[in-house]
């Protein structure tokens, strides 16, 4: 597990065996498009409204190529989001969801866990080989 700082204040945490594909965006860190406040970085805080929020991609999850994931997400484990999707909401675990804005699809198969088991054994055996 790894956390990015270059996401704002709060930062992007991607859990073990989490994936992000190419031309997808994470923003821990947006301003308010409502109207109510300004939307220019060249303001001062005063005159703008921020919406910060940690996102986290728990383990197993991945995403799609040209995703946009916005502040407080959190992918749950084992989520496979499809490809050009927004997700402007927290989504549960192991389920495919894909679409603007994203909606669920079908659950998302578990046998990667007996697969990330299979794994962990044979990195164990590696370790010991390459001693």
């Amino acid at each position: 597990m790894f956390t990015i700082w270059g996401g704002g204040e709060s930062g992007i945490v991607f859990e073990d065996y989490t994936g992000l594909s190419s031309r997808s965006v994470i923003y821990s860190e947006t301003d308010d498009y409502s109207g109510l406040a300004f939307t220019n970085p060249m303001l001062p805080n005063k005159f703008r409204k921020t919406i910060i929020g940690k996102v986290i991609l728990k383990k197993h999850a991945i995403i799609g190529t040209g995703t946009t994931i916005l502040p407080g997400v959190i992918i749950g484990e084992g989520v496979g989001v499809g490809a050009m999707s927004l997700v402007a909401k927290s989504l549960d675990d192991w389920k495919i969801y894909a679409g603007i804005p994203c909606k669920e699809i079908k659950e998302r198969s578990k046998q990667l866990l007996d697969l990330e088991k299979e794994f962990e054994i044979y990195k164990e055996q590696e370790e010991k080989t390459n001693l």
